[in-house]
């Protein structure tokens, strides 16, 4: 449960993301919006947060429904993101 959870919300973060999505959210003068948005920028860390709430409920079930290793890259990819998203607000 906690798994497919945790799946779809990261497939939902990377659509949020990509950058195909980006441009097809494009204005007529190619300026990228959606993400940069501070709505997307909200969607962004509220997707942050579901899958670290997730990931924490996986741990502490124990790892029964992902091993670890894929639970800390799943995590370590979601630190880059709002690192990134720190980086682009102070920035």
């Amino acid at each position: 449960m906690f798994m497919e959870k945790l799946v779809r919300e990261t497939e939902r973060l990377s659509l949020i993301c990509s950058m195909f999505d980006t441009m097809r959210r494009a204005d007529q003068d190619r300026d990228a919006r959606g993400w940069t948005s501070p709505i997307g920028l909200l969607k962004i860390t509220r997707s942050c947060a579901m899958i670290s709430e997730l990931a924490t409920a996986i741990a502490k079930a124990g790892y029964r429904e992902c091993d670890r290793q894929t639970l800390e890259e799943i995590l370590g990819e979601t630190r880059q993101v709002l690192y990134a998203l720190r980086a682009q607000a102070t920035g």
